[in-house]
């Protein structure tokens, strides 16, 4: 049988912005696209920084697409990333949003960069988590973007498959009790109120977290913040943390 090509959806690409020897990964959520952190990439990229955001497997095209891609997909997309900022970066960081938090700490428990932000990190989904033995339902209606911010539209599919789900909810479990064996500088942000992923998350993992760390909240923003009225004050965040991990790595040279 002839393997279906599913189309990507318009602006819901991959993006590349090149500027210095400083890499940035911005690693979409669960049923996001780049599309979700291009305002947070263009803002990096106009601070100077080289600036990649992949589109993970399965995300932006079909549903269908996402069903047949799994979490190892999804990381391969992260590291292919960073191997391609690792040809002209000297110092490389991934911003995960959501599960994109989670991938990024992958990322680092796998010595592949050399700093890692999270952004209302997916240490738990709730709202999944009934679906985690689900074996007659194949999809489910997505709800809306969870944002603060009115008239702002995210790409992502209106239903989403439960077995990707479930392979979500594999990964937070693979990823969780790992955290305290994280060795690289960590930048935890989360927002103050979130409906999707509890804040206390983050909270959790700026506690468990044994190396160098810094941790801020967003006030005016909930889940997708990338997209959220503080996504301005975000990328500060990130670009200040960036030029700080930047300036040790030349020191220790």
């Amino acid at each position: 049988m002839k393997e279906t090509i599913y189309p990507v959806i318009p602006g819901a690409g991959t993006f590349f912005f090149e500027g210095n020897e400083t890499g940035v990964l911005l690693c979409h959520g669960f049923n996001g696209t780049p599309q979700s952190v291009r305002d947070v990439g263009i803002d990096l990229m106009e601070r100077g920084f080289t600036v990649y955001a992949p589109r993970l497997t399965g995300h932006g095209t079909a549903p269908e697409d996402f069903e047949c891609s799994t979490n190892r997909c999804w990381y391969k997309s992260v590291v292919e990333g960073i191997e391609r900022l690792r040809e002209t970066c000297d110092t490389v960081i991934v911003a995960g949003q959501s599960m994109g938090g989670l991938l990024a700490i992958k990322a680092a428990l796998e010595h592949k960069v050399d700093a890692i932000v999270t952004i209302n990190a997916a240490m738990s989904v709730p709202g999944y988590a009934c679906h985690e033995a689900e074996t007659t339902c194949r999809f489910i209606d997505e709800d809306a973007p969870d944002l603060l911010a009115e008239d702002v539209y995210e790409i992502i599919y209106d239903r989403v498959p439960t077995k990707a789900i479930r392979e979500l909810l594999s990964l937070i479990q693979e990823i969780r009790p790992r955290v305290q064996e994280l060795q690289v500088p960590t930048y935890v942000i989360h927002s103050a109120v979130d409906n999707v992923v509890p804040p206390e998350d983050s909270i959790w993992l700026y506690e468990q977290i044994q190396t160098p760390k810094q941790y801020a909240v967003l006030q005016n923003a909930y889940h997708v913040a990338t997209m959220d009225h503080d996504k301005n004050y975000l990328a500060m965040l990130i670009g200040t943390f960036c030029e700080q991990v930047s300036t040790l790595q030349r020191n220790a040279v």
